[in-house]
């Protein structure tokens, strides 16, 4: 293997594996929130292998049990709306059937509507795919902000994490 040639970079390809990397990452931020939020270890066990629409519901569950402040429920649930398009998002980009767009500028994300019923045919970007995964990047922030802030952050000697400044940055982003 000659190792003085560069590999030629897919922008494409390296959106979609953005888009792989920053899902996985969602679940495991999902996790975490769990484990802030609910006391019960069973409910953590069972997460270890779910999927993200079933963390985001073992969350919704653990709020409807739990103690927490109404405000801190608020902006948990606000965050697991917020994941919940990603997911969705994310499902279209990551499971997708790519082709050339039939106008032959740009590229469309063919997904499976069911079982002999066809695909669903959605045009997707480079800049879309990028900016999902940045989404995520500043959402992950946002749920660890509000799982601290709803157990540790009210405990004795803890300080609550305060709200992002507007136009302050998350790891290197700025959220629009």
């Amino acid at each position: 293997m000659d190792t003085d040639t560069a590999r030629e970079r897919n922008p494409f390809f390296e959106a979609v594996g953005r888009v792989t990397l920053a899902g996985a990452e969602l679940d495991i931020s999902l996790k975490g929130l769990l484990g802030s939020i609910a006391h019960e270890p069973t409910l953590i066990m069972y997460a270890n292998s779910q999927n993200t629409s079933k963390l985001i519901e073992f969350c919704k569950l653990a709020l409807t049990v739990g103690h927490l402040a109404e405000e801190d429920v608020a902006e948990i649930t606000a965050c697991l709306a917020r994941a919940d398009k990603c997911r969705d998002r994310r499902n279209t980009i990551v499971h997708a059937i790519y082709a050339p767009a039939e106008s032959g500028a740009g590229i469309e994300a063919m997904n499976p509507m069911g079982k002999k019923l066809g695909y669903r045919v959605s045009a997707v970007s480079v800049e879309a795919m990028e900016s999902l995964a940045d989404e995520v990047t500043v959402l992950r922030n946002d749920m660890f902000r509000a799982g601290w802030n709803a157990r540790a952050g009210r405990m004795p000697g803890m300080q609550p994490i305060p709200p992002r400044a507007p136009g302050q940055t998350v790891n290197g982003i700025t959220p629009k």
